[in-house]
């Protein structure tokens, strides 16, 4: 959920401290909310429409600053209760002193009917009624349509999350299509409750809620599509001029005196527009924000071709190349949970419309794809649209001009510059082939994982460019890589997690030098401004001046192709309306909108100029020529599978303690099984995956076991045999009792330490699976810093939260410090989420 809704949620508290409902903040000071929230809140028992002048009632804004309550007066003008036919029920706060910094208000739409029925929607509220909860749950559902009363009706779709109950009630609707709150949950409807996992809820859509203004009187929100609807339409025959028209011929004449006097030119009002045509766009999920806002730049282009109709509607989602890839080869199925169509369909457990819709176009981001895919006849066409150079993006503050400035641009090799960057000042100089004695700086330097960034694929042929063997690999490459990693927490994954973290560091004044990282141009330019970075990052802000980063630009750099593929369907999923739309989109990026990827950061074909942010103040070298003859050389497919395959011998083994919740909640269904059999599922998935040298240990945990824990399999390598046994065991297990996390967290960071080696001999991972929260380990934070360092990953199904709190902070906080992470799955998916994690910590091959 984009970061104005997460922020913008605030818990509503009573003077006894428990959590009553919902609100959201709709401007800079002032909060919508349930008439019924107010009162249960305040404790009023009046039973009328009047509410006492000046209650006031506390809110926090727990994603925010979960530590700060403020007061907020309730408006008495704004105040509806609910009336006997179901509608009204509102309520609009004051805050009494200003939000807490980076709290900003909600984007909001107000859909006709039609656009109130079967859309997807997600829903944060605060469910439980207890002293101390504060903390939210999410709701997934669909709009089905309108009931009367001004109310919609929500439906729960699957089981994961919570259903609409007592608590949610003010919360935000968000629609993820448009990127806006369309409506507020009024109340659940549990006699409507037609099956166990189909719980159902109202909504009040925007357009019947009071919205403020700073003079308190009540604004209309413009429509999403028809910015002047019925503004030609005149008073029917017979019947008077409505006020609203009248107030159009006011605002007309005070428009006609403006311009009498020459201070403005009015505009024509566009006629009435025809529906957009949707368009949908699969992006990778580093790149997502950036192509959201291209996208939005060309709707915005095509609404100016069009007297101001938004002729098209750009649905951009998240979606892995790789997912892509493999749906485009096996056939697209129709609807989630469903096989693809065709000879052999989908892989058993896979299906491509859980990766999102069948695309239109496709932006594979620097994951190029392969020529068989781009031959597949589904391709309609394909195009390079834009480019980033590889560059080393260094602190600022660590660069010293007089040493550093002529290494910048084109002075060092990729395994010059590396060694300059990760040898500590002590260490004996580096002999360059031109003879220069390069004395390191100490800088250190991180890169994405190889394993899910192609941008790190790339850098490996130019790092492993004219190395003696693997060993040397493993001493001058891989151990320094990875020691920096270490020391400073940062993800096993893509640039943006990689540039995410180096954000939290940069922006945290606690935190000592940073290191380097390998980088594309254009995602440096977007640390530097600020910007989103990817799909999964939700820190925004410019670092200091001192930690923005300086690209270094090595003689020889591979770069990034930034590719379109338009697709082609049948005419049954996709009409000629979108294909016309997509060939459009296609033109206008390599026309138009040439000038809108300049002001993204990226460099552009054809064009010997750069855009207007790619400048010294943003740390790039604007006159750097793109144009490198070695580029697809360096990157060729040969290349990049002898790189994939040195690495995979060079890199360190991994040593992973997984650990099971095996509490009751774990029997609750999954749709093809409970959740724990689906968890087992996974196990055995990744079992299959592990290297020679890799290790593996496996835990069930739950109050029930004598000690909190079972060792079900002690950390070693493979063996065939024992994981039967052990999967046998695990599938003859009946989960019981009470969920002891933070207990299990801390026993398995002190087992994998105790365990002895080197800090550089292995990856240390803690895998936890639960569907719960801490319900049984007694205020205990576990222990997760020291040496050697351990990453901790979680996976929560079910009724666990990644923002579940503990002392040290929620559980995404908490695995985001070590340099792991937390991930909510739907129950089903399970076994998906396992095998993703663990191909990334251990998939090594036959080479070990």
């Amino acid at each position: 959920m984009p970061d104005d809704v997460r922020l913008a949620v605030a818990a509503v508290r009573g003077a006894d401290g428990r959590v009553y409902g919902t609100a959201f903040l709709i401007d800079s000071t002032r909060l919508l909310t349930c008439a019924h929230v107010v009162r249960a809140a305040i404790g009023a028992a009046t039973g009328g429409a009047e509410l006492p002048g000046g209650a006031t009632v506390s809110v926090v804004f727990p994603l925010a600053a979960p530590g700060r309550p403020l007061d907020a007066v309730v408006l008495p003008r704004h105040w509806q209760p609910a009336r006997a036919d179901g509608s009204g029920d509102h309520a609009v706060l004051e805050l009494r002193a200003p939000a807490p910094a980076g709290i900003r208000p909600v984007r909001l739409a107000r859909p006709g009917q039609a656009g109130t029925r079967d859309r997807f929607c997600r829903v944060y509220g605060f469910p439980l009624f207890s002293l101390a909860q504060q903390q939210g749950r999410w709701f997934e559902g669909r709009l089905v349509g309108p009931v009367g009363a001004g109310l919609v009706q929500v439906v729960k779709l699957t089981d994961s999350g919570y259903p609409i109950e007592p608590g949610f009630s003010g919360a935000p609707v968000w629609d993820s299509r448009i990127r806006c709150v369309i409506g507020m949950v009024v109340r659940a409807d549990k006699r409507a409750e037609p099956q166990a996992h189909y719980a159902a809820g109202f909504m009040v859509p925007i357009r019947r809620l009071p919205m403020p203004d700073r003079s308190g009187r009540p604004r209309v929100l413009p429509g999403w599509r028809q910015p002047f609807p019925g503004w030609r339409e005149p008073a029917g025959p017979g019947r008077p001029p409505s006020t609203r028209w009248r107030g159009r011929r006011r605002v007309a004449a005070f428009l006609a005196a403006l311009l009498a006097a020459g201070a403005v030119a009015v505009p024509q009002p566009p006629h009435r527009c025809a529906p957009p045509v949707e368009l949908r766009v699969a992006a990778a999920p580093d790149d997502l924000h950036t192509y959201q806002e291209v996208a939005a730049a060309y709707e915005r282009w095509r609404a100016a071709q069009t007297e101001g109709c938004r002729s098209t509607s750009v649905f951009v989602y998240p979606a892995a190349a790789r997912d892509v890839a493999h749906g485009l080869t096996s056939g697209w199925s129709a609807s989630a949970g469903a096989s693809a169509p065709g000879p052999g369909g989908g892989r058993p457990g896979w299906y491509p419309a859980d990766v999102g819709p069948r695309p239109d176009a496709w932006f594979p981001g620097a994951d190029a794809p392969a020529e068989e895919v781009l031959h597949l006849g589904v391709v309609r066409a394909h195009a390079t649209v834009a480019r980033s150079p590889m560059v080393l993006a260094v602190p600022r503050g660590r660069v010293v001009p007089r040493r550093d400035g002529p290494d910048r641009q084109r002075a060092l090799s990729w395994p010059e510059l590396f060694a300059k960057a990760s040898r500590a000042p002590g260490e004996e100089p580096l002999l360059t082939g031109s003879g220069r004695r390069l004395a390191g700086t100490g800088w250190q330097v991180v890169r994405p994982d190889p394993v899910v960034s192609p941008e790190a694929r790339m850098i490996d042929v130019a790092l492993y460019d004219g190395a003696p063997g693997v060993a040397w690999i493993r001493r001058e490459v891989e151990r320094r890589l990875e020691a920096a990693q270490d020391s400073h927490g940062h993800p096993l994954d893509g640039l943006a997690a990689v540039l995410c973290r180096q954000r939290q560091l940069a922006l945290d004044p606690a935190t000592p030098l940073l290191p380097a990282v390998v980088s594309t141009e254009q995602a440096l330019v977007q640390f530097n401004l600020g910007e989103r970075l990817g799909d999964a990052c939700a820190e925004r802000g410019r670092p200091p001046w001192d930690r923005s980063l300086v690209a270094f630009y090595p003689e020889q750099t591979p770069g990034v192709d930034h590719r379109i593929v338009l697709l082609g369907w049948p005419g049954a999923v996709q009409s000629a309306a979108a294909r016309a739309a997509a060939d459009d989109f296609l033109r206008w990026l390599t026309g138009d909108g040439r000038d809108t990827l300049l002001a993204r950061g990226f460099r552009v074909p054809g064009l010997d100029r750069a855009g207007p942010v790619l400048s010294e103040i943003n740390g790039v070298l604007p006159g750097w020529l793109l144009e490198n003859p070695q580029w697809e050389y360096v990157t060729g497919p040969t290349e990049l599978d002898a790189a994939d395959r040195r690495h995979r011998q060079a890199r360190r083994p991994a040593r992973v303690l997984l650990a099971l919740d095996t509490s009751g909640s774990m029997l609750a269904d999954a749709g093809r099984g409970t959740r724990f059999d689906v968890a087992v599922d996974g196990v055995a998935s990744s079992l299959g995956q592990l290297g020679g040298r890799d290790e593996v240990g496996v835990w069930a945990f739950s109050s029930a076991y004598r000690g909190a824990v079972a060792r079900l399999r002690g950390v070693s390598r493979a063996d065939r045999d024992g994981d039967q046994v052990l999967l046998d065991r695990l599938r003859g297990t009946v989960p019981a009792g009470d969920t002891p996390l933070y207990r299990t967290i801390d026993a398995a960071a002190r087992e994998l330490r105790r365990l002895g080696g080197d800090r550089e001999d292995y990856l240390r991972a803690i895998v936890v699976l639960t569907d719960g929260r801490d319900t049984a380990s007694g205020g205990l934070v576990p222990r997760l810093g020291g040496d050697p360092p351990v990453r901790l990953y979680v996976i929560a199904v079910g009724e666990a939260s990644c923002d579940d709190r503990s002392r040290a902070g929620t559980l995404r906080q908490t695995a985001r410090a070590t340099g792991g992470q937390c991930v909510e799955a739907a129950a089903g998916t399970v076994d998906r989420s396992l095998a993703t994690l663990f191909r990334q910590l251990w998939e090594k091959g036959a080479e070990q």
